[in-house]
């Protein structure tokens, strides 16, 4: 575990206050030793907020430092009230998703939870543990054209639709892996919805296990104030791991408590024979095709945990060194279109590419990755609307959207239909 003193040299004091918290959390700490940081050191509180939401950990955090001794009445009175805000959201999602799950229920379509508070509930034991600003669920992907009309009715925006229509459906759920919806209040967004019927995108390659949910087992829990289904933990973790390594490369503190506390439940199942031969196949594969004892030195380097029986010995991490310089970049700049786009493609390669194990998938991986940049996506059909006819060339206009064109194309749609 590296010393805080190690990580406040290299790295600043906001993030020194981060992993102390995290410490806390994960009970390999105690809140005197954040006192005596706080205390003997001089906190840029704002920098603490800018970092706490660059690693989507602002509610953990704060309920952390809510319980230590700021010597700031002004900073903890904010903290209060950005917790008491998190914690409200964190409620009217939960219920939310109760209730699209017992409206969906009423026309015949099951929804299950995945991620967000559901997941929060599931680990944490607690809905607002966990940042989240999404609503996910699993969905058949034949009932996507019933939860359009049923989403619509209760005022919800379907931003894929007009493509989803032209494309058709079949071609849809071979070549994406969700679809999204918006609910808004004037012009803020009260949520988005994303009704998931594959774990990662076609385009990345996947080394042996399936691209689906694991819906054969699942396990109850009350979410906010009624019972719903939810996937059983080994089933979440593969999908939780699998996304937070090929979709989001582990790149920031909220992935990695998340693992953190899956593992450490799981741990606790296989320990006492809670798992069943299906369930351990699953944790075995992962662990034969991925990588996953880069996550366990990550877990023991940051926050002194281990779920393993062997004795951890430190390795040389490129995961620890990109998390605590706060250097992942989902969206990339476009200050110099091509050199932004070289560049940020690149890193999304080197990053993923570490977590396959075998040197097929490696190659596999980078290879499938490559080709499918130039793959029509539903952003191309927005910003280029064409005859269906002369779909071929969405080819060709793909690699000049992503270099010029990357943010939000609803600000600049052009129908050449």
């Amino acid at each position: 575990m590296i010393p805080i003193s190690e990580i406040q040299k290299n790295y600043g004091n906001s993030m020194a206050v981060l992993i102390q918290c995290c410490r806390i959390h994960f009970k390999t700490a105690e809140i005197g030793d954040l006192n005596s940081f706080i205390k003997e050191n001089n906190i840029e509180w704002s920098d603490v907020f800018k970092t706490c939401r660059k690693h989507h950990i602002s509610t953990l955090i704060y309920k952390i430092l809510l319980k230590a001794n700021l010597n700031n009445p002004t900073v903890q009175q904010k903290i209060s009230n950005l917790s008491n805000i998190f914690t409200l959201q964190s409620f009217e999602q939960a219920k939310e998703t109760e209730r699209l799950i017992y409206l969906f229920k009423e026309n015949n379509i099951t929804l299950i939870p995945y991620k967000g508070t559901a997941f929060s509930k599931q680990f944490f034991g607690n809905i607002s543990m966990r940042q989240s600003s999404d609503i996910d669920f699993i969905i058949d992907s034949d009932a996507i054209p019933m939860a359009i009309k049923i989403m619509e009715n209760e005022g919800f925006i379907p931003y894929q639709k007009e493509y989803y229509k032209w494309i058709g459906h079949n071609n849809f759920i071979k070549k994406h892996k969700d679809f999204s919806f918006d609910k808004y209040v004037g012009n803020d967004r009260l949520f988005h919805i994303e009704l998931h019927f594959n774990i990662i995108n076609k385009t990345t390659h996947l080394a042996t296990l399936k691209n689906n949910f694991d819906l054969s087992e699942k396990t109850e829990l009350k979410l906010f104030l009624k019972e719903i289904d939810c996937l059983n933990p080994v089933s979440h973790f593969k999908a939780v791991a699998l996304h937070h390594m090929l979709m989001d490369h582990m790149g920031y503190l909220k992935t990695v408590i998340d693992i953190t506390q899956m593992l450490i439940q799981i741990s606790d199942l296989v320990a006492s024979n809670k798992i069943n031969i299906d369930e351990k196949d699953i944790i075995n594969q992962l662990n034969k095709n991925y990588k996953l004892d880069l996550i366990h030195d990550l877990m023991y380097t940051l926050f002194g945990v281990s779920v393993k029986n062997n004795k951890l010995q430190l390795i040389k991490n490129p995961l620890t060194k990109r998390i605590l310089n706060s250097s992942y970049r989902k969206v990339r700049e476009n200050k110099n279109p091509l050199f932004d786009t070289l560049n940020f493609n690149y890193n999304q390669l080197k990053n993923t590419v570490i977590f396959y194990k075998k040197r097929k998938d490696k190659i596999a991986y980078i290879l499938k990755s490559i080709i499918s940049i130039s793959h029509p996506q539903p952003e191309d059909y927005m910003t280029v609307q064409l005859n269906k006819n002369i779909y071929f060339l969405y080819y060709f206009i793909r690699p000049f959207r992503l270099l010029f064109f990357p943010g939000d194309p609803n600000k600049k749609c052009l129908n050449l239909k």
